[in-house]
């Protein structure tokens, strides 16, 4: 398989769904277990801008409009959490 097509809206829903995940992971390792605990999870959500800059700059659309599609998900996620539970309070 010598050639990827990078321009598939199912790769952009699995990178965009993924991203935020590996860096709340990261964020637990790292920082969690030095007191930092006020880490918001719409923080995490901001990190599908590395692979929308990633689909953008190379006009690769079709991916581009998963990731998109992945953050509007997570932003109702994200929502959702903060109105009805006291997971996403800073403090």
């Amino acid at each position: 398989m010598k050639y990827f097509n990078w321009d598939q809206t199912w790769l952009g829903l699995i990178i965009g769904f993924f991203t935020p995940i590996l860096v709340y992971i990261l964020y637990y390792f790292f920082v969690y277990d030095t007191g930092l605990r006020s880490m918001n999870v719409s923080l995490c959500v901001a990190s599908n801008l590395i692979p929308f800059y990633f689909y953008q700059k190379r006009e690769k659309f079709n991916g581009l409009k998963g990731v998109l599609i992945s953050t509007f998900v997570w932003a109702g996620i994200v929502v959702v959490l903060s109105f009805f539970t006291n997971y996403l309070r800073i403090g």
